[in-house]
């Protein structure tokens, strides 16, 4: 009887609650700003499904978009993430191609429905800055119920200067609501399950969704993810000296983690685990209050505009891959929740310094919990070496072993969003703590304008994603090139040693040709097999075999066979090799004529 009058009364209260303080409410409307801040920044055109000029302009942009259409094209297999025809007969997994392999499983199981020329790439990014406002909503929730605190507070989460540097370019990296759910399994382990076996199986369950949300959007989630699930061990079990429960969601999202990624093929092909790049591709120690500036189209690499209000502190090359700029609206709301809690402990009895200490004991186990996640955080963010500004701090020397453990995850300085979002979720916290309420949310209004003030460099410069754009070749620019294709089904680039940008123009090349190719720019490539496929390649070459539906087209001359009856055309700067028995356009073609 007690129950089921307790279960009216929430019924009641929930019914009572003004809409503006129901969390579904707050969650679909933070997700409502998310979504007019992405159009605001990015516009309508990006969205158009058919619309896919835009992603051909070069850089990593391009080699995501390319990965999906030939995975697209390929015939399922199992693990179902496999892609044919992008490295000849290698086969790669759209995992390697940074395709966002969720989304592109997804749209492969409708492909039969959709139009033959298709991009997801504007719909996820709208769909990632919707759920980084419901999810930062959500997050705040927590430890504030006020409705109208909590969707203004989003802003910031939505708006992240590190969500607008990669949104689009590696527009994977941006989808920092997988980040944000990360911290919202830590900040709600203390909820109230119902019944006693929901309190372990719940939270492992889910933890180990979000490993494979993770996996399967970009793999340098998991050790973020794994950030936050130790400092849920660590509060758990100084707070309530429980192991089994971390332990459950430890071995949750491993094993799921490890599933989805055996279900979308990374482990189907020979990759190498490390990459290079380790100690170029960290944080400065600067990066937090940094509004470093990358000038760029946007389209073919990073473009961030800087700060309003701060100027560009000095890095080392590669260090924009740790751009953690927290905004000054942020350092404003630091500033302010520092003046409130030092003016409350100075107003209140006891002294300054016992009121610090009460403060700090009341919520000891959190504070040092996100301190040794922050410290940790940030020193392998700047990993393996300390830099400050322009000048190295320290160097740590680590063994060999480590140094290929840590090369697998070679761009350290990506891990410095887990400090932004820390200290964003403190500034909140801090701010929601002031009273009376009104003084609460002008104070968060007051930060979220500056902040917007602030980053506006940042955001005009997406100014790029609004204009049209078609396919230009600057590589391929001879009008000999569409005949030079005719008849043939495959495109073969020699030698292996090509630029990024002739790699990328070739593909396109072949894409639009309806060609395979034999080498395409993915991560963690399996250089054994594709070494060992060119010296075939070669070797058979050399003995006179070719295939008659190939394109050959070497960057220089001196790999050319020497064979009876071929025959070599120069376009551009390559060398189109026509074998016997070929379809040959080429023959009766005048040389175009060049332009002074």
């Amino acid at each position: 009887m007690e129950k089921t009058n307790e279960k009216i009364t929430n019924q009641t209260k929930a019914i009572q609650l003004p809409l503006y303080n129901r969390l579904w409410f707050i969650m679909l409307m933070s997700a409502v700003i998310g979504a007019i801040s992405f159009l605001s920044i990015y516009g309508f055109k990006i969205l158009d499904p058919t619309y896919e000029e835009w992603l051909l302009q070069g850089g990593d942009l391009t080699q995501h978009y390319l990965g999906w259409v030939y995975y697209r094209k390929s015939e399922w297999q199992f693990p179902i993430g496999m892609i044919d025809g992008l490295i000849g007969n290698v086969k790669t997994a759209i995992m390697y191609t940074d395709s966002i392999p969720v989304l592109a499983v997804f749209f492969k199981l409708l492909s039969p429905v959709l139009p033959e020329t298709f991009q997801y790439w504007g719909i996820m990014g709208l769909l990632s800055f919707m759920l980084n406002g419901a999810c930062s909503s959500f997050l705040i929730h927590r430890f504030n119920k006020n409705g109208i605190f909590c969707i203004i507070g989003s802003i910031l989460y939505i708006l992240c200067p590190a969500i607008l540097m990669r949104m689009f370019g590696h527009e994977a990296l941006a989808c920092h609501y997988i980040i944000i759910l990360g911290m919202i399994l830590w900040l709600y382990q203390d909820y109230k399950w119902k019944k006693k076996w929901q309190r372990y199986i719940m939270p492992a369950v889910l933890w180990g969704l979000l490993g494979m949300l993770s996996v399967s959007t970009h793999m340098y989630y998991i050790p973020m993810v794994y950030f936050f699930l130790l400092g849920s061990f660590i509060t758990d079990f100084f707070k309530h000296k429980e192991i089994s429960r971390p332990l459950f969601n430890f071995v949750s999202i491993t094993v799921c983690s490890l599933f989805t990624m055996w279900i979308i093929g990374a482990f189907s092909i020979n990759a190498a685990i490390s990459d290079v790049g380790l100690g170029v591709t960290s944080a400065n120690y600067n990066t937090l209050w940094n509004p470093a500036e990358y000038v760029g189209n946007g389209l073919s690499g990073y473009t961030v505009g800087g700060s309003t209000f701060l100027k560009p502190l000095p890095t080392f090359d590669g260090q924009y891959e740790g751009y953690a700029y927290i905004g000054f609206g942020i350092m404003t709301g630091l500033l302010i929740s520092l003046t409130v809690i030092i003016i409350n402990a100075v107003k209140s009895e006891g002294g300054f310094i016992k009121n610090i200490r009460n403060i700090f004991n009341i919520r000891r186990t959190w504070i040092i919990a996100f301190s040794i996640i922050f410290i940790l955080a940030m020193f392998y963010a700047a990993s393996p070496s300390g830099v400050l500004n322009d000048k190295k701090i320290y160097d740590i020397y680590y063994s060999e072993n480590v140094l290929r453990f840590m090369a697998s995850f070679r761009a350290t300085g990506r891990f410095a969003w887990i400090c932004d979002y820390i200290i964003f979720t403190a500034v909140i916290y801090a701010l929601s703590r002031i009273k009376p309420k009104q003084i609460m949310t002008a104070a968060l209004v007051i930060c979220v304008a500056i902040q917007l003030i602030d980053i506006f460099p940042s955001i005009k410069s997406r100014r790029w994603y609004k204009q049209t754009y078609e396919i230009n070749y600057d590589c391929l620019k001879d009008p000999r090139w569409e005949a030079a294709a005719e008849g043939c089904n495959k495109f073969v680039g020699l030698p292996y040693d090509q630029p990024d940008t002739y790699i990328l123009e070739f593909t396109t090349f072949a894409y639009k040709h309806n060609m395979t190719i034999n080498h395409f720019y993915v991560a963690r490539p399996p250089f054994d097999d594709i070494l060992a496929q060119y010296e075939k390649t070669m070797e058979e070459l050399s003995d006179g075999k070719y295939d008659t539906n190939a394109l050959y087209v070497f960057l220089t001359d001196e790999f050319i066979p020497d064979i009876k009856g071929l025959k070599v055309y120069k376009l551009d700067e390559f060398y189109i090799v026509k074998f016997p028995g070929q379809k040959d356009l080429l023959e009766n073609m005048p040389e175009p004529e060049k332009t002074k």
